[in-house]
């Protein structure tokens, strides 16, 4: 595939998106991420005094208990863990998506995505601990504005002190600042940098510094477009699947018979997706996120026929069906941000650093490595020889 190397190559991040592969390795990721989440979510809200049957009430599969949790400290430890869960998972699924990108541009079409999970994997440590030893260098100097701020109640001395070191704390605060900056362009950036470099966590960093530093406006107009793009493939993707779903609903209920199982199952189906902590604009699209439907049970009046249990199930069944919905449009974004991250990342390092991320180095197959090396021994062993020659003369 060939590249301009300029940004209007960014806007080719909806088409390498919109990939069956990206999309099912970013939905498989966010199945992984959001499972590991809730287990551990779930444990955090039992830490804190809550019952399973209240958490489910409130939160269904995915509790989020930020705001209304009221956890206890041992409970905000495990909340935590489940967010470096989600934020692995994130770095991982990115990752991959964008080995596949990088792969597919340099003309490998076929490339797995076992392989790119592997990949991932393997190179965990460049993408996870860049942002988080970051985030620990800027709290320890959050520590030493804490600690200057004790320095400050000392009688005379302490004020006198910091009015002195004024110039160089505000200088520190401004380096968090930009710190923080960098924090947010490594977790844009790093799977990209990695999937394209295989760097680990200090390049990562290098990287990280180096785009912002050496290509500022082109960095941040080109992710507000892709931004934009991907947002707008979003919408139209979810429109889309919206219409293949009501098209879902309409065809089944004609043949579907008087017991009205099909309605029944759609709308216990909809129960489950009672997502409250939801941005509340998406309420316009789907309002059962924030007011939940009544739950039709296999013991009520309206499930008296057979077979009620077994519509009760099925509609259990087809709410898990309507995750994999939202997780194959959530995986749609993913998908395209990551493939337009590696456009973005591969363009810049062309610029800034003169240098094609696309050109394939040569290699060498066994056989040629092997007579290289033979040469390299020959070529050595006359060396040698020509030296004792060399010193025999010389003594003679």
């Amino acid at each position: 595939m060939a590249l301009e190397y300029m940004w209007k190559d960014v806007f080719q991040g909806v088409r390498l998106g919109f990939s069956p592969k990206k999309i099912w390795v970013a939905a498989k990721g966010l199945l992984m991420g959001t499972i590991g989440y809730s287990i551990l979510a779930y444990l955090s809200l039992m830490a804190s005094g809550w019952n399973i049957q209240k958490i489910w009430l409130e939160f269904r599969y995915i509790p989020f208990p930020f705001f209304q949790g009221n956890l206890t400290w041992f409970g905000w430890i495990i909340w935590a863990i489940a967010g470096l869960w989600v934020l692995y998972f994130y770095f991982i699924t990115m990752t991959a998506i964008s080995k596949i990108t990088y792969e597919q541009l340099r003309g490998d079409e076929f490339y797995e995505s076992k392989e790119a999970w592997t990949f991932a994997h393997k190179n965990w440590k460049g993408t996870f601990l860049s942002p988080i030893y970051l985030i620990f260098f800027i709290a320890a100097l959050i520590l030493t504005g804490l600690i200057l701020g004790l320095v400050g109640r000392i009688p005379t001395v302490g004020q006198i002190l910091i009015g002195l070191s004024a110039v160089p704390i505000f200088a520190g605060a401004l380096f968090v600042v930009y710190l923080t900056i960098v924090v947010g362009v490594i977790l844009i950036s790093a799977p990209a940098i990695v999937a394209t470099t295989e760097s680990d966590t200090f390049d990562t960093l290098f990287e990280g510094f180096s785009l912002i530093n050496d290509q500022t406006w082109r960095y941040i107009l080109w992710e507000v477009i892709l931004l934009i793009t991907t947002f707008i493939g979003i919408i139209i993707f979810a429109w889309l699947f919206k219409y293949a779903l009501s098209l879902t609903h309409n065809t089944l209920i004609v043949w579907a018979g008087p017991r009205n199982w099909w309605n029944i199952m759609w709308h216990n189906a909809n129960w489950y997706l009672h997502i409250p902590w939801l941005p509340i604009w998406i309420a316009k699209w789907y309002p059962t996120f924030f007011v939940p439907t009544e739950f039709i049970s296999a013991g009520s009046e309206t499930l008296a026929q057979y077979p009620g249990a077994a519509t009760t199930f099925g509609g259990f069944l087809l709410g898990l069906s309507f995750y994999m919905v939202i997780f194959i449009i959530i995986g749609y974004g993913i998908s395209t941000h990551a493939a337009g991250q590696t456009l973005i990342y591969t363009i810049l390092v062309k610029i800034k650093d003169e240098k094609d991320l696309l050109v394939k180095e040569e290699k060498l197959f066994e056989a040629e490595i092997e007579e290289k090396e033979e040469e390299v021994e020959v070529g050595k062993k006359e060396k040698k020889q020509r030296r004792k020659e060399e010193n025999k003369e010389v003594k003679q």
